[in-house]
């Protein structure tokens, strides 16, 4: 079993543990909201951490809807709570559910944009470890030897520090995957200037279908 494969596992585990610890914390009724909310307006920052509790099962509900997007839920449901936490340390009158509502889907939002962005940069450079390697293999044929970076980077007209930049990058970013990162790490393990190294990775607590959190 890969190590994305664990991550996956220990990901979905601490979800599934966190479920069941929220299922033990009661959610705020309407009088015990406004009632902390009238405390809270008037300087009583202790009443925060129960605000908090008390409508972590409104952050998971916006969480969920964020699922199958790109990122885990246990990633989902950490920055929704973030948020919630702090649309109640902003809260400063109105409507407190509306508040943390928008606050929670912006910074989901702002999470998947994140995401996608990280992926796409993954992608590109992948792609030019794909270019790289194809010019090493056909450098090493043609030399009779593995190509120096040197070499390399005037084949790809390229400056030697962007390609063992791009030698660094593929082995941080690959490894992750134990099978193909120790692959990307034996070509690229020579990328001290010398040459490029071989032919260079249903939870308790769902809302029922339609159903506001209120």
């Amino acid at each position: 079993m890969g190590r994305r494969r664990k991550e996956k596992n220990m990901e979905e585990g601490y979800y599934h543990l966190y479920l069941e610890e929220l299922k033990k914390v009661p959610p705020c009724t309407d009088d015990e909201r406004q009632s902390l909310l009238d405390r809270l307006l008037s300087k009583d920052l202790s009443v925060r951490d129960r605000l908090i509790e008390g409508h972590l099962i409104l952050a998971l509900a916006v969480a969920k809807d964020y699922r199958d997007k790109g990122l885990p839920m246990s990633d989902l449901v950490q920055e929704a709570n973030l948020a919630l936490t702090m649309a109640v340390s902003a809260y400063q009158g109105g409507d407190l559910l509306a508040q943390a509502k928008e606050q929670i889907v912006s910074r989901l939002d702002a999470a998947l944009k994140e995401q996608k962005a990280e992926k796409e940069l993954g992608e590109e450079m992948a792609a030019r470890v794909n270019v790289l390697q194809e010019v090493s293999r056909v450098l090493a044929e043609e030399l009779g030897r593995e190509a120096t970076v040197e070499e390399l980077a005037a084949k790809m007209q390229m400056p030697p520090g962007d390609i063992k930049e791009i030698m660094k990058l593929a082995v941080d970013a690959l490894s992750v995957d134990d099978g193909y990162g120790q692959a990307v790490d034996e070509q690229t393990k020579t990328m001290d200037g010398q040459s490029m190294g071989g032919q260079a990775a249903k939870d308790g607590l769902d809302l029922p279908d339609g159903e506001e959190y209120r």
